[in-house]
């Protein structure tokens, strides 16, 4: 079965129960029954939208402020370093002694390496239409450094009306890709180019669709 989309108002992660209905952001989601499936689905949705937001990057964190050892920390700092390219950026949160890394990817969207992205709740895909000092940016991204929830990205994206997230979602039943950002006319952009190259169900479709191949 194809992919199908979903629009809903509010900030709307996949995977959580706790939802907001904040009529300022919308979530749609790009639902199919595998992650590859939904992965070139998202990059189809991209690709028309790469002209007006052109800079994507990756963000996650360590998950954790505790090392064993000072040698420890060190070696995770080594390793980490030595994976990152120009434009990248890696840095220690004082306050949380929590590591996070923001890394810059590749305009064309299907030669970004999804692996990161296949699995993982703890990562964020953001999309720029201009770019911003990247230590300010980090900056306000340790907001996620513990958790990513409705209420922090909506926080987030109060301060950054020029940003798109993007977040995965994989289970054994089917795929989700998900775009939030701000309502407005603009932004319409994205559900136009949903809307074209797929078929449009609501919330109380989602059963019938993962239980049919």
């Amino acid at each position: 079965m194809t992919t199908v989309y979903i629009n809903e108002y509010g900030v709307r992660p996949w995977e959580s129960a706790h939802t907001t209905n904040d009529p300022r952001f919308t979530t749609t989601t790009l639902l199919s029954h595998n992650f590859d499936g939904v992965w070139r689905s998202w990059c189809s949705v991209i690709e028309q939208l790469s002209e007006d937001w052109p800079i994507k990057r990756e963000w996650h964190s360590a998950l954790t402020a505790g090392f064993n050892s000072k040698t420890e920390e060190y070696l995770f700092k080594k390793n980490t370093i030595r994976t990152l390219q120009d434009q990248d950026f890696f840095k220690k949160n004082e306050k949380s002694k929590i590591y996070s890394t923001i890394k810059k990817l590749p305009n064309n969207p299907k030669k970004i390496n999804n692996q990161i992205f296949e699995g993982s709740h703890n990562v964020i895909l953001i999309i720029q239409k201009i770019e911003i000092a990247i230590e300010d940016l980090w900056s306000k991204m340790t907001i996620f450094e513990k958790n990513i929830t409705a209420e922090k990205i909506s926080i987030f994206l109060e301060s950054q009306t020029d940003i798109l997230i993007c977040r995965f979602y994989e289970a054994e039943t089917h795929a989700a890709a998900q775009f939030i950002y701000h309502t407005n006319i603009e932004n319409q952009k994205i559900i136009e180019a949903s809307k074209i190259r797929f078929k449009k169900i609501g919330v109380e479709d989602v059963h019938f669709y993962i239980n049919t191949k």
